[in-house]
């Protein structure tokens, strides 16, 4: 072998090696976890509230004890807790108590529901309990996309997030329960409707009890600011970053990311538009498109963050394109 043939065959070696180091890397950063998700045992934080509270917050602990074993009785002893945060809340809109008692009291009874299967969706839920009987049901919504039988709904206090990509959790303070809605089944139709295959939804739930019925209502958080509770009009709890988490950490958005550049072809059909929340005519669509060996998880510190500005809420909703980046 000449000198000049050695250096070539040297040469080739060394950018063999070189990209099968730089391959290596990629996959390795494209396998690094974007959003991680921990579930938590919900608990109320703080000193315990004057009576009546002080009996409702116990009320709603042994809710929390029995719910496995004890599932209706569980939710028997969480409507009454509620029912008394929520009488103080209707005295006092600026207790800070009662409204913790209560927003804690809504995520149990979503607690409850997720994890013993009692349905209150397909028809109104009858509640035992000492004091006689509570009927649990739901405001209907004209619009199918929010019929609640459609969704598993988990109380977003329930969860811890971190991440690459999730560094922020925003939130906003107010009345109701935060909750992740995650669709039961897979669209059939979801790319002729620009959404995903399974729709992940930050859900805002109020109850409202007429004597011993008890109503929850569903709210958008990204189109409502306020809720209308017994009258008043009053600030709308919210979690705006918790759906976003659990919904890249089960779709994984990373795991093609590489292999979308190596081998577009076989993965043509992963080039979609999507929309992050229900379509508003009245806000102006923002598409993101992400770049080289990338993919829509990139911007989801940027609109986590965007989300938590009330103007941008007001006036903007945020689509991306996604594609097989190793398209010249």
């Amino acid at each position: 072998m000449n000198q000049i043939s050695f250096f070539f065959v040297t040469f080739m070696r060394v950018l063999l090696l070189a990209g099968l180091g730089a391959m290596t890397m990629l996959v390795g950063c494209a396998t690094s976890p974007y959003a991680e998700v921990w579930h938590k045992k919900p608990r109320l934080t703080g000193p315990s509230g004057p009576e009546p509270l002080a009996t409702a917050e116990q009320s709603l602990t042994r809710a929390i004890h029995d719910e496995r074993t004890k599932p209706l009785i569980a939710m028997g002893e969480c409507l009454d807790g509620l029912q008394s945060a929520s009488d103080e809340l209707k005295r006092n809109p600026r207790d800070a108590t009662a409204n913790r008692d209560y927003n804690f009291g809504v995520s149990r009874i979503f607690q409850i529901i997720h994890d013993t299967n009692l349905d209150p969706w397909t028809q109104p839920l009858i509640v035992p309990t000492t004091n006689g009987e509570f009927v649990l049901t739901f405001k209907p919504d004209p619009r199918p996309e929010w019929n609640p039988a459609l969704y598993d709904f988990t109380p977003a206090d329930e969860f811890d997030v971190g991440g690459k990509y999730v560094t922020e959790r925003i939130t906003r303070d107010g009345i109701g329960a935060p909750i992740v809605a995650v669709e039961r089944e897979e669209s059939k139709n979801a790319r002729g409707k620009a959404a995903p295959s399974r729709i992940y939804r930050t859900v805002s739930a109020v109850a409202k009890f007429q004597g011993r019925r008890c109503m929850l209502e569903f709210y958008d958080p990204l189109d409502s600011e306020t809720a209308r509770f017994y009258g008043r009009t009053v600030p709308l709890a919210a979690d705006f970053t918790v759906p976003l988490a659990v919904m890249l950490q089960e779709t994984d958005p990373g795991k093609h990311e590489v292999w979308r550049v190596l081998n577009p072809e076989k993965y043509a059909y992963t080039a979609r538009i999507e929309r992050l929340q229900p379509y508003n005519p009245n806000k102006t669509v923002v598409l993101v498109i992400h770049g080289l060996k990338d993919s829509q998880a990139t911007w989801t510190p940027m609109i986590n963050k965007l989300r938590g500005d009330p103007l941008i809420r007001k006036h903007y909703q945020f689509w991306f394109y996604s594609y097989p980046s190793g398209y010249p």
